[in-house]
């Protein structure tokens, strides 16, 4: 696995690792050049985390895989877009980092306004739903009847509101998320409707 830490403009402190492919000097070279737009979101010292991994997909527009951590002092923000070069997902998922960032702002413009003399990076880290950096284990293959289950997730889920899980949700810019519901103790999904609305899944016990 390639290694490259480096920072990028005067906050944000970049780490590259690739898996099952290799980081050129030039795919590092546009790698920093397209996430140096982070820089400038943030006015105190930031992790990010680039992993770039190829997979072998029927589709090869999806080959590479491109993945963003964002280390914040109480959560994390995540994201993973797919291309058929290093490049192209990089590209991708640098753009949707950056919405999701915007997003966070947009939706929490006033707790931001209010905690900015801490500044924007301890504003963020202080109002993010506080989501563990998930374990993820890449290490078996399982086949099922209609495809292979290729990758496991592990994460501690935190107590949250369903509006904290649906703002979660939106920073991450994910379709659905699982969370531990705080006013029922139960774990729920909540989901992005085609209507743009949102459903919530309770599960319930099947009677015998």
């Amino acid at each position: 696995m390639n290694i490259f830490p480096v920072r990028i403009g005067g906050y944000v402190e970049l780490t590259i690792t690739a898996n099952n492919t290799t980081v050129t000097e030039a795919i590092r070279a546009y790698a920093e050049k397209r996430l140096s737009i982070l820089d400038r979101r943030f006015r105190d010292p930031v992790p990010v985390f680039l992993q770039i991994r190829k997979e072998q997909t029927k589709k090869e527009e999806d080959r590479y895989i491109a993945e963003v951590t964002i280390r914040l002092t109480r959560g994390v923000i995540r994201g993973e877009m797919r291309g058929d070069s290093p490049y192209t997902a990089v590209d991708h998922v640098s753009d949707t980092v950056t919405r999701q960032i915007s997003r966070y702002k947009n939706r929490y413009s006033d707790k931001t306004r209010r905690a900015s003399e801490g500044g924007l990076g301890l504003a963020i880290a202080e109002q993010l739903a506080q989501e563990s950096v998930s374990e993820v284990d890449n290490s078996g293959i399982t086949t099922l009847e209609h495809g292979q289950l290729v990758r496991t997730k592990r994460h501690k889920m935190a107590s949250e509101t369903v509006e904290d899980a649906a703002g979660q949700m939106e920073l991450l810019g994910h379709n659905f998320y699982v969370f531990r519901n705080k006013e029922t103790d139960e774990i729920n999904v909540v989901y992005r409707r085609h209507d743009e609305d949102y459903g919530l899944i309770v599960p319930e016990d099947v009677e015998a």
